[in-house]
């Protein structure tokens, strides 16, 4: 009788949360324009608009916060920067400075991103900067008249602040009480042969997707070290699945103007499936279809088991284990969003070099065009020859960081198919140096750097074909 009472909340959590859940991401509905207003602070407006619950949330926090007579983002960026910087020095110094040299190098990198920081805020609150730094300051013809300081702060930094944690806050709901458990074991007979993966790696990938790639990096790396993944299985999932939140598809949305135009649902999902049909081609070339099938030395292998029958009955099992075994709601937000601000200290830090170099880059030399070029002939397959060489620059700089291609876009005049490619292809190449590159390389997974990009490479090139294909038919001219 015990088992009966237990399974029937158990069966309450997974459906509640999971409802709740795929509600706030994934459910368009309207709100009218509204003032924020408390006591005399009339605060930021926020538009009407139709649009998914966490992107609701965002617009109402970026409203309250940065953009109505209380900008506090800045100094809220800022003071992640310095949790990021405390964290590099005292919390976590051994996690930076002593894996391995390139973990070192990016944390150099994001020391200067925050002494960047630092100067933002002190331009933006007190009006001052000092002379060696006019550069930073001085408005930019190709960033719409504003400066890269103002162009970085306000279309990035702010944005991914508070996108990324508005996404974390309704994470547990999908991902922690059975939906993803149950959508596992439902494709698991699909996995094996289809992307020569166990179907653990869904879930995985799921979880990446909704919550961000270095979840996907932890998750793989204990699969790893406790046999229960291969070398090559998880150097694929880190590499192929394991890719950018939905918090930063939030903000790669907002700047490409397809989440204002109603495309949000769109672009998720048909971004999740060119993931996909990009990895299911990337899994079965070098490098990653050279890597052996060794198990972690000294692991125990735990090859994952066959489900033939009763697959429904064992998705569900799963899920209600999931949902009963889990911690409080409460608990797991927390969890979530400490976590979250250990990414967002990387983040913050990251990007704020990153951005700066990647638009240093695009503005005053011809390094990132020359580069795009790789990609022109395959980007005129969908995309006009006018706007051709801005998006193949577009595909060279996300190796950078995977929110520089959209601000290429932000001001003028775009086709929808640009901006659909330029919010895409960052997303379904995975890969990226501002924050990716140093999470993976600091997990004991054995993905040499070069293979990196090589994989990012390969994965560009299949994003922008693939990715072309479904421009042209969600897109006609």
């Amino acid at each position: 009788m015990g088992k009966r009472e237990y399974k029937k909340l158990s069966w309450i959590k997974f459906i509640c949360f999971s409802v709740i859940g795929i509600f706030a991401f994934f459910i368009n509905f309207d709100v009218p324009e509204y003032q924020i207003v408390l006591g005399r602070w009339e605060w930021g407006t926020v538009a009407a608009q139709s649009n998914v619950l966490v992107s609701h949330f965002t617009n109402f926090v970026k409203a309250a916060l940065f953009t109505g007579n209380f900008p506090a983002m800045p100094m809220v960026v800022w003071g992640i920067g310095v949790y990021s910087i405390a964290d590099l020095l005292f919390i976590r110094p051994d996690k930076f400075w002593h894996t391995t040299k390139v973990a070192a190098v990016f944390a150099v990198f994001k020391i200067i991103g925050f002494i960047l920081l630092s100067f933002s805020v002190l331009w933006i609150y007190l009006g001052w900067n000092p002379a060696f730094m006019d550069w930073f300051f001085r408005p930019v013809v190709s960033l719409g008249g504003k400066s890269i300081c103002l162009f970085i702060m306000n279309n990035i930094l702010v944005t991914i602040c508070i996108s990324i944690p508005a996404a974390s806050l309704f994470l547990p709901l999908l991902v922690d009480y059975g939906l993803v458990d149950f959508v596992g074991v439902l494709v698991r007979p699909v996995m094996r042969p289809v992307f020569r993966l166990p179907g653990r790696a869904a879930v995985i990938m799921v979880s990446a997707f909704l919550g961000n790639f270095s979840v996907g990096h932890i998750a793989v790396n204990d699969q790893y070290k406790t046999g229960r993944m291969t070398e090559r299985e998880a150097s694929a999932i880190a590499t192929s699945f394991s890719t950018v939140s939905v918090g930063f598809l939030l903000v790669l949305a907002n700047n490409t103007g397809l989440n204002e135009r109603g495309y949000w649902n769109l672009y998720f999902w048909t971004a999740f499936l060119i993931t996909l049909l990009v990895s299911l081609i990337g899994v079965r070339i070098y490098p990653l279809s050279r890597i052996k099938d060794d198990y972690y030395p000294s692991a125990v292998p735990q090859p994952e088991r066959v489900i033939k029958d009763r697959i429904l009955s064992v998705a569900l099992t799963e899920a209600l284990t999931a949902a009963d075994s889990q911690e409080s709601l409460g608990r797991r937000i927390g969890y979530i969003m400490k976590e979250t601000l250990g990414v967002l200290g990387t983040v913050a830090s990251g990007t704020a070099f990153f951005a700066t170099a990647g638009v240093l880059l695009y503005t005053y030399t011809p390094l990132v065009r020359w580069i795009g070029f790789l990609f022109y002939p395959f980007m005129r397959l969908s995309i006009p020859s006018s706007e051709a060489v801005t998006a193949s620059t577009g595909a060279a700089v996300s190796l950078i960081e995977v929110t520089i291609p959209a601000l290429l876009v932000t001001v003028g005049e775009w086709s929808l198919r640009t901006r659909y490619m330029m919010a895409v292809i960052p997303v379904t190449s995975i890969i990226f140096l501002a924050s990716f590159v140093p999470c993976l390389m600091a997990t004991e997974i054995p993905v040499k750097f070069k293979d990196m990009l090589l994989i990012w490479l390969e994965r560009m090139l299949l994003s922008v074909i693939i990715t072309g294909l479904f421009a042209v038919v969600l897109f006609p001219a």
